[in-house]
């Protein structure tokens, strides 16, 4: 990843910007809502931060440290993914994920996830009508400068 940096680094215009999105190294959770209140919300179960994310981390502190980028702005943020039921929700999280087919989940995390979907799924139907189901992430921003 630092040599994909050092490469955009050396294609940036004068005067160019580079901004990095990735997510941050916290469970996402799931939540029910309605009508802007959160009714449940739990920790995806099992969650383990991907080795990209923990990679990118480091691949922005090196190039930071060896003065390639000055650090402009870097603030987190919430980002929400809204699904009117769970398996509208689940759906579209598994056609965004298509590309990390075969990575494989153990039977024992499946199952627990599952325990969470059902456990959604009943919230929704307690709460009535106008409720979301929302996947709840964390991100960060980041912007670099070019230096020299």
């Amino acid at each position: 990843m630092v040599h994909a940096l050092e490469e955009i680094r050396r294609l940036l215009r004068p005067h160019g910007t580079l901004i990095d999105i990735h997510p941050v190294q916290e469970a996402p959770f799931f939540e029910v809502r309605q009508q802007g209140r959160v009714l449940f919300a739990e920790p995806e179960p099992g969650y383990d931060c991907d080795e990209d994310v923990h990679q990118a981390d480091k691949a922005l502190a090196r190039v930071l440290k060896r003065r390639l980028f000055s650090l402009e702005l870097r603030r987190e943020f919430d980002f929400l993914t809204y699904g009117s039921s769970v398996q509208e929700l689940l759906d579209f999280l598994d056609e965004a994920s298509a590309f990390h087919e075969g990575e494989g989940i153990d039977e024992r995390e499946s199952a627990e996830e599952q325990v969470l979907y059902n456990r959604l799924e009943e919230q929704q139907r307690s709460a009535g009508a106008g409720v979301q189901v929302v996947m709840h992430e964390r991100a960060r921003i980041t912007r670099l400068r070019p230096i020299g």
